[in-house]
């Protein structure tokens, strides 16, 4: 009987099989310029590339990178998917299949690379180290899970819907294993193929941040020809050649096109060198493509390079601004920020907090970054600029949210603490330039701006988002100022009158809008959306009450979350605005007749993390609750509060209720307030007696909703709320349906763990556990909906498994998606089957050319 043998490395991967490595029957090359043909016929091998770089690589990222630059630099033009790369001291090795192109060229170079000071590194390559086998890793699906992934998470970026960001998409957590350079265009290519044969995804795409990837080489971009983006972003990479992206980009059309941070727009006659595609964009990294031509050059342009005799005011001549008083010229702001650590967007909002609302409106214009610095220019505000320098000390500062402090037995407040503690010292330089007709005018701007997004047709005044207008590219007009928001309004109330019906405003980071008076002048005004900004009180909207208007929008503002229940919160509006027929877009027709405003995440980067933590915490809490354990420290906090209660309960019933309330810190039923530290559960231990002790329940897990309300590196805090059944203990005994809130404030303790190094160990610090009575909606559909897995059949294919399988077999075949389904469903998704369909096909020469890749 032969004895079974160990392979010499086993490569393990999280959810896929393991990779075994043996050496027995490897054919190993270095050296030379030619091999046997024959061992790339076997579509089912791993081959193994040894970089012999002999420690003059160093052993940090840098050396890794440096070695994977050269590489690709060797094969560029064609793929190539490094797979499990390790680190050694003496060389460096890893996985890959399929691409004998690239390894052509690697033997043409008789096997050796070189680095970038000329270096040269031998390499080796190790055919047919391991077997391929279905369910191991693969890079291309593993960059389709990566993309989908991306598709679920596409962002909106000036007020546009469906933008895919592939920033720096090397660092998917999807991508861990795979090398993916996107400087490689092969590559790029591919992952464009991906993205543009995916026909359900692509057309919900307006448009593509490819941010920081390496990109040096447009071609791929053809694929695009004839799509009109709305944003086509490059920025921060290193296409260099205006040539080259000329001839790439010239049948691609996009609303914007963003390319700084590569090397091509240092060049001495950039932009003039991009004419001949400027046509296919209207804006170019934020300028009007109209006016790029060679002789535009904003007021900005000289005096702000230092070719400006213009006066400049820092801390040491603060007295000398009062000279400026008469002054019509425009005045500029420069804030360094070498690093660019803050963007535009951020150094706007802090700059607004800084500027005061007894004083002149401001309106930053022409804003840039350039020399480390971010620059814009305003005038006719001297009031506002004098304020600044003698109030301000020519100083912003910068807000941020903070942890609480660890927590102890006398602390009662988690929540995070708001703290100014950095600051940004910024200078002036006063007269740079003459003011001249044709160059910005706020009140121009704002007027051409309300016309444009008026819709006579619907009589309805749109200025969601209303920095995006066109026209608006070189001013900033923010209407998280008060005083600038009125103005707005007064001048739309006074151009529209009764013409308008409906106003929306979401999107503008509006803190209050009590501009009773200014829309009193629109008298047939019936609905306002005041979605998605920065309220944070009904009090900061209820004098729009007056204006008898039935349809208003408030969801996605802070003051939301202070209430509960969907209930509650249509109350305490109809209180304030007793006119109100729908909310939120719903009709007003029934008492919990809208879905809950709290539904949101700070940050849908935390998705997937809110997602996991939820979904096995309630599991365990069902199942296996002493595994909770590990979740809690000595230092966490658990508090309990039930409310529940019903009108008729047998004594078994009260016996179960009682074990929540008799831990019930509710402060309404103690007698002296100091009492509330006994109800208040520190440590992992006594949080785990607690929990123990609790009742048996079941979850319905399709009721619950999260919200993540922090997602941040040092604190994430989720609130979860839903129904489970408190369930019976015995036959004669009844299952109660419960509701109930819980909020988890969860700190990081411990990164970087794991074989991967890339897992992050948290604990929970604060437990808020609060139990009450179902609404009627809430016991009308508990338990409705469920998922009966035990019909289906344990070796049924998913979605997924289907769409791992289409991927290998198009690898393996080169056929296109279409004749890929097709031979799969025939073989009934039998890999080895479909294969041979495949052959067939192949020998009766009944595949054409147009079926291939």
């Amino acid at each position: 009987m032969a004895s079974l043998k160990c392979p010499d490395e086993v490569l393990h991967f999280p959810n896929h099989m393991s990779i075994e490595i043996s050496y027995g029957n490897a054919l190993s090359y270095s050296k030379c310029k030619i091999y046997d043909p024959k061992i790339m016929s076997q579509g089912f091998v791993w081959h193994q590339i040894v970089v012999q770089h002999n420690t003059t690589m160093g052993l940090g990222i840098e050396g890794r990178n440096e070695i994977l630059k050269s590489l690709y630099e060797a094969i560029e033009g064609e793929e190539f998917y490094p797979v499990a790369y390790r680190r050694g001291r003496l060389e460096d090795r890893f996985l890959v299949r399929q691409c004998q192109p690239a390894l052509d060229k690697l033997f043409a170079q008789n096997l050796r690379i070189f680095t970038s000071n000329g270096e040269p590194i031998q390499i080796q390559v190790q055919f047919n180290v391991a077997e391929f086998k279905y369910g191991q890793i693969s890079p291309i699906n593993q960059i389709t899970k990566a993309l989908n992934k991306l598709y679920d998470r596409m962002e909106s970026i000036d007020g546009e819907e469906g933008i895919l960001n592939l920033t720096r998409f090397d660092q998917n957590s999807e991508l861990f294993d795979v090398i993916v350079n996107l400087g490689n265009r092969s590559v790029l290519g591919r992952i464009f193929d991906l993205i543009y044969r995916n026909d359900e995804r692509f057309r919900s795409i307006n448009g593509i941040v490819l941010r920081d990837n390496g990109i040096t080489a447009m071609s791929p971009f053809k694929l695009f020809s004839g799509v009109e983006f709305s944003v086509l972003d490059l920025r921060d990479n290193n296409i260099q050649s205006y040539i080259q992206l000329n001839r790439d980009l010239e049948n691609i059309k996009a609303d914007e096109l963003k390319l700084l941070g590569n090397p091509v727009t240092k060049s001495a006659n950039y932009p003039e060198c991009l004419r001949p595609i400027l046509k296919n964009f209207k804006m170019l990294d934020g300028i009007p493509t109209e006016n790029l031509s060679k002789d535009y050059r904003p007021p900005t342009s000289g005096a702000m390079e230092g070719k400006s005799r213009g006066y400049k005011i820092e801390w040491s001549n603060k007295a000398d601004v009062n000279k400026f008083e008469k002054s019509n010229h425009w005045h500029a702001f420069m804030i360094p920020d070498p690093e660019e650590t803050y963007t535009k967007e951020e150094i706007m909002d802090y700059f607004f907090l800084t500027v005061t609302t007894t004083c002149s409106d401001i309106y930053p214009c022409y804003y840039k970054y350039a020399n480390g610095e971010h620059q814009f220019m305003v005038r006719q505000c001297f009031d506002q600029i004098k304020y600044l320098v003698e109030n301000c000390n020519l100083e912003i500062k910068v807000p941020r949210f903070v942890a609480p402090p660890p927590p102890t037995q006398s602390t009662t407040d988690f929540s995070p603490q708001l703290v100014m503690d950095t600051t940004l010292i910024y200078y002036l330089l006063m007269d740079i330039s003459p003011f001249k007709k044709g160059q910005v005018e706020p009140m121009e701007c704002i007027e051409k701006a309300l016309n444009r997004r008026f819709s006579a047709m619907d009589r309805m005044l749109n200025l969601n988002n209303f920095q995006a207008t066109e026209g608006l590219e070189n001013i900033i007009i923010n209407l998280s100022s008060p005083k600038i928001l009125s103005r707005v309004l007064m001048q739309a109330s006074r151009k529209f009158l009764s013409t308008c019906i409906e106003i929306r405003l979401t999107h503008n980071k509006i803190l209050s809008a009590n501009f009773p008076k200014i829309l009193a002048l629109m008298g047939n005004l019936k609905a306002l959306d005041l979605g998605n900004n920065w309220i944070h009180s009904l009090d900061d909207v209820k004098e729009l009450a007056v204006l008898g208007i039935t349809s208003l929008r408030l969801d996605g503002n802070p003051l939301c979350n202070d209430f509960a229940f969907s209930g509650e919160y249509i109350k305490a509006v109809k209180n304030i605005f007793t006119d109100l027929t729908k909310l939120d877009g719903i009709a007003i027709t029934a008492k919990d007749n809208l879905s809950s405003p709290k539904n949101f995440l700070c940050d849908v980067a935390g998705y997937d993390f809110v997602e996991e933590f939820i979904t096995r915490y309630c599991k365990a809490f069902e199942n296996d609750r002493y595994g909770l354990k590990e979740l809690y420290s000595d230092k966490s906090i658990l508090s309990i509060n039930c409310s529940f209660n019903l009108d008729k309960m047998t004594p078994q019933i009260m016996k179960r209720i009682s074990k929540y309330s008799q831990r019930s810190r509710n402060l309404k039923t103690m007698k002296e307030p100091s009492e509330t530290r006994f109800f208040t559960y520190v440590g992992s231990k006594e949080i785990m007696r607690v929990i123990m002790d609790l009742p048996p329940i079941t979850y319905d897990m399709l009721s619950l909703c999260t919200d993540c309300t922090m997602f941040q590196d040092n604190m994430v805090v989720i609130t979860v709320n839903g129904v489970y059944l408190d369930q019976a203990l015995s036959i004669v005994e009844t299952d109660i349906l419960m509701a109930f809130t819980r909020t988890f404030i969860l700190k990081p303790i411990k990164r970087k763990m794991g074989s991967l190094k890339c897992a992050t160990l948290y604990r929970i610090v604060n437990d808020q556990y609060c139990i009450y009575n179902p609404t009627s909606t809430q016991t009308k559909i508990a338990f409705k909906y469920f998922k009966n897995m035990e019909g289906a059949k344990k070796d049924d294919l998913t979605i997924a498994d289907k769409e791992a399988l289409l991927v290998m077999f198009q690898e393996t075949t080169l056929l296109k998606s279409i004749w890929c389904t097709r031979c799969l469903e025939e073989a009934n998704w039998d890999f080895a089957k479909a294969l041979e369909i495949f052959i067939q096909l192949c020998e009766k020469k009944e595949i054409p050319d147009a079926a291939l890749r």
